[in-house]
């Protein structure tokens, strides 16, 4: 396709992405099906085949596919759900879709609503060139990811059974790069940590008064809060992340194998945190109750971890770590919910074609696995064989870091040059993966 045809795939993908954002599918709302019926009317209008699910009231699932039977297709997919967002905190309305400045400015922007336009137009650039491909691709929307897919990807899985059996799926959370140097290594999410969500009390006497108060359960929450952050579990560091390390360290002329973690993390010290918490497990303290404000507590001390296990971690390694912690300490704890990371199988001619394509447009670029440290419905999947994707390259400008501030955050937007980028590169990289073009098409 020509440079003129890609500037009018952007202009309508822009207008898509924009209509999408206006229909306001906010995790509280529980009402995605508006933005699932919209994307069926662009599908049928652009003569694609679509089945949607219906899940609850006025929630649901749909397929949009090149033709009606399909086999071991390339899934993409994507989610319609967005978080919340407080419109007095954004410069631009969030649920506007407004262009500023060549800038698609909205919730959803990022996350996923851009992928699902993007997976759209795909689709809708294969029927129009008459592209025959030898895989089928077939593009899935869901509800309800951001509050854990019970309405969304879990029962389409219930209701299609075999639909992700050793495949290759295309989801969110890569395709971003990170500066070192002179270098563009865009992350491509191969893998993704668990997540422990841990409530740990201290018993304690409800004080008499403010004059003398029992201060024995705020002593034990402090002995746990200087446990947790001495004792570390036996983390072996995850094959995507060793991998990552392992590419990084070469350009400065060293084999990882060679390094301690420590200085190895010494070469990129602006990315350190991120890449240490790829590497191991780590904890985080996100609410804290008791005192004189909780009453109710009756002198107790309640602490909520955040805990992001690698995938070599198992339920019952995590508990024994808990308990060498809290061993001897007054306290009770318990394991609210326990999602155990996973790393899928990495089949290096894909990352390869994925790197040859990119840098046609960067040539600077690399494509390297790498670990999450979030989480998205890929962990549904990943027990059916599947190479699983965080993959939609963006321009190099929309760094990891500078990403990862908008997700969930106030202000997220993406430049339009990054979302044509995107949807060209995947086009181009399915057609690849799919199946041979034919050079008469022109593309």
């Amino acid at each position: 396709m020509s440079l003129g045809d890609w500037n009018v795939v952007k202009e309508e993908a822009t207008f898509y992405l924009s209509k999408l954002i206006q229909i306001e599918t906010t995790t509280k709302l529980q009402n995605e099906m508006d933005a699932i019926l919209y994307l069926a009317k662009i599908a049928e209008e652009n003569g694609l085949q679509t089945s949607i699910q219906k899940t609850a009231a006025n929630r649901g699932n749909i397929i949009i596919s090149l033709k009606k039977e399909y086999d071991s297709p390339v899934v993409l997919l994507s989610h319609v759900d967005v978080v919340p967002a407080n419109a007095e905190d954004w410069k631009v309305p969030p649920f506007n879709g407004e262009v500023v400045n060549e800038e698609m400015w909205g919730r959803g922007t990022i996350d996923t609503k851009q992928l699902t336009i993007t997976h759209l137009m795909i689709l809708i650039l294969l029927k129009r060139n008459g592209i025959d491909l030898k895989r089928d691709i077939v593009m899935v929307a869901t509800s309800d990811e951001e509050s854990g897919s019970r309405y969304g990807l879990l029962p389409f899985i219930q209701e299609n059974p075999g639909f992700f059996n050793q495949t290759t799926v295309f989801n969110e959370g890569g395709g971003f790069p990170i500066l070192i140097g002179d270098r563009a290594y865009y992350l491509c999410e191969t893998g993704q940590k668990g997540r422990a969500i841990v409530k740990i009390n201290a018993k304690g006497q409800t004080p008499s008064n403010s004059y003398l108060p029992d201060q024995s359960s705020l002593q034990t929450i402090l002995q746990v809060i200087q446990k947790l952050k001495h004792i570390k579990l036996n983390d072996t560091i995850p094959s995507s992340t060793k991998t990552l390390f392992e590419t990084i360290a070469s350009e400065y002329g060293h084999s990882f194998s060679e390094l301690q973690l420590d200085d190895f993390l010494e070469l990129v010290p602006e990315y350190q945190s991120l890449l240490r918490a790829m590497a191991s497990t780590t904890v985080t303290v996100t609410k804290w109750n008791g005192g004189r404000k909780h009453p109710i507590l009756r002198g107790e001390y309640e602490l909520h971890l955040d805990c992001r296990p690698v995938p070599s971690i198992s339920r019952s390694e995590f508990e024994n770590w808990l308990n060498t912690i809290l061993d001897g300490l007054p306290v009770e704890c318990s394991i609210e919910s326990y999602t155990e990371g996973f790393e899928t199988t990495l089949n290096q001619s894909h990352l390869a074609l994925f790197e040859k394509e990119l840098k046609k447009e960067v040539p600077h670029a690399k494509v390297v696995p790498f670990l999450s440290i979030g989480g998205s419905d890929s962990k549904h999947v990943v027990s059916y064989a599947s190479h699983i994707y965080g993959y939609c390259p963006m321009l190099p400008d929309m760094t990891f870091d500078r990403v990862i501030k908008m997700v969930h955050g106030v202000d997220e937007r993406i430049p339009l040059d990054s979302f044509i980028f995107g949807i060209k590169n995947l086009y181009r990289l399915l057609v690849g993966i799919g199946g041979e073009e034919d050079e008469s098409n022109g593309t």
